[in-house]
């Protein structure tokens, strides 16, 4: 965890304060994960082609299910076909068949089934595993509370503003979010010689940052 503020103090009028930009973040190992298969053929009749794919495809949703994965976790529509192209000696371009592949995209709800889902998809034809994205389940939570730390992180620095100058805190003027919990994609740790999975997700930092006006008045 951790945390930054600066600050700066005006006087509007009659009405002093103290501006202070704080921040701070909360790390969270992700618990779920996002993946994107692609199955893939290529040859000279388009519709075996698009046939075997749709094989494929059908095989590793049925086992998918079977691993109680949801079926609303799996999307399986994108469908792209398009020719296949061979220069030859000469440099003549020309046209060797198509190339028909679908997209598999997979939530998985728990990280204990990311190795075995993808042994399983190159088990069942799957060519090529695209972009894997880890998350946090409670992301929005921990954003809160990363907020909670922020303001108070703020608060602290106006507070010692003040009395550096000799004023106290009265009120909260304003408070302004500058920023959102977003998704963060991530990278796959180093295997820990501990665990069961060769494949662990690194910690995601959640931050926050507020701008807070704080008001001020001289210490009686």
């Amino acid at each position: 965890m951790s945390f930054t503020a600066y600050g700066q103090t005006f006087d509007r009028g009659q009405q002093s304060g103290i501006s202070v930009t704080g921040a701070a973040s909360v790390s969270a190992v992700p618990d779920q994960a996002s993946i994107s298969f692609a199955i893939e053929q290529r040859g000279n009749k388009l519709s075996a082609l698009k046939t075997q794919v749709d094989q494929y495809t059908t095989r590793l949703i049925d086992d998918l299910l079977d691993r109680d994965i949801p079926r609303d976790n799996i999307q399986s529509f994108q469908l792209s076909i398009y020719p296949q192209y061979e220069t030859d000696n000469d440099g003549k371009r020309e046209q060797r068949g198509f190339i028909v592949s679908r997209n598999i995209d997979v939530t998985l709800p728990s990280l204990a089934l990311y190795d075995q889902i993808i042994d399983l998809a190159i088990a069942q034809g799957v060519t090529r595993v695209g972009q894997v994205r880890f998350e946090v389940s409670d992301q929005q939570q921990l954003y809160q509370q990363a907020l909670q730390k922020a303001f108070e992180n703020a608060r602290n620095k106006a507070e010692f503003i003040a009395t550096t100058a000799g004023l106290e805190i009265v009120s909260v003027m304003s408070v302004q979010e500058q920023s959102m919990a977003r998704p963060v994609m991530f990278e796959m740790a180093a295997m820990d010689s501990r665990s069961k999975s060769p494949s662990l997700p690194g910690a995601q930092e959640i931050e926050a940052r507020l701008n807070v006006v704080f008001s001020v008045a001289a210490k009686n």
